[in-house]
């Protein structure tokens, strides 16, 4: 029990450093991108020359071109980015990758006119030695009505489904719950275990009611197709005819699968008072 104890602890220290980690490389690039913009109002070559990639591109509605084109382009004024006003920002990253969408209303200078328009703009970087270098800067004309679709929080989806799960536990809905458990799933009691027939049939029978789980604490993490989450609760169920209520710390793993998130174990650690 001490090793395994030891082992979840070393899982979960690596699993938080990632996510750390990744929460990190976004706030960088968001912080970057607000500087370019700055830059490029200021028409600071010398830094957005660091910024940009030799072999970057930049994609306008008037055309596409590349890294010295840019620079001359902001240097002489031909195109004067005065302002843009950030409303929304998405970032993902892919390892050493970083792809940031914003919605801005730009005022630039064209031509001896200042012109205001809505734009989505897709901005691709990378980081090597030298940090994060911008590939692309592509810029997508939009409606003042245009939304980023909201980047998808795996870690809140699978938070939301453990809820669901113990009041279809606590409801004894085995149709939601049949779903819900992978077919190889795991289910850990201090009476023992078993597989996820022996579970539905403990629910549906009562031989188990989950009557009300009251959540204290919940955290989780993705890796990938696989979350770990952690919740400690205070468990009121009734076994055998009788009430009972115990502190438990419960392991949860779900794995992706078709788009779906199924339950692959069900740990109860019971905790001392």
């Amino acid at each position: 029990m001490k090793k395994l104890i030891i082992g979840l602890i070393l899982i979960w220290t690596g699993v938080n450093l990632s996510y750390s980690q990744n929460s990190t490389a976004e706030q960088e690039v968001i912080n970057i991108s607000k500087e370019k913009w700055q830059w490029m109002a200021d028409k600071n070559v010398e830094k957005l020359a660091r910024l940009f990639d030799d072999r970057s591109k930049f994609v306008h509605m008037s055309g596409t071109w590349n890294k010295d084109r840019e620079l001359e382009i902001i240097k002489t004024g031909s195109i004067w980015y005065k302002q843009a006003d950030v409303h929304d920002v998405v970032v993902e990253i892919f390892d050493n990758t970083a792809i940031l969408w914003n919605r801005i209303t730009l005022v630039a200078h064209v031509r001896g006119d200042d012109v205001s328009n809505e734009f989505t703009v897709t901005e691709i970087y990378k980081k090597g030695k030298e940090g994060w270098k911008l590939l692309d800067l592509t810029f997508s004309s939009v409606r003042d009505t245009h939304e980023i679709a909201a980047k998808v929080n795996p870690e809140k989806q699978i938070v939301e489904l453990s809820k669901q799960k113990w009041q279809w536990m606590s409801d004894k809905n085995v149709a939601k719950l049949k779903n819900l458990f992978h077919e190889n799933s795991v289910f850990v009691h201090m009476g023992g275990s078993w597989g996820k027939e022996q579970e539905i049939n403990i629910i549906e029978s009562g031989g188990i009611h989950y009557k009300n789980a009251e959540i204290h604490e919940v955290s989780a993490n993705v890796i990938g197709d696989t979350a770990i989450l952690l919740n400690r609760i205070t468990l009121l169920a009734v076994v055998g005819g009788n009430e009972v209520t115990n502190p438990f710390m419960v392991t949860e793993v779900y794995k992706k699968e078709n788009d779906e998130w199924k339950l692959a174990s069900l740990s109860f650690t019971k905790l001392l008072n």
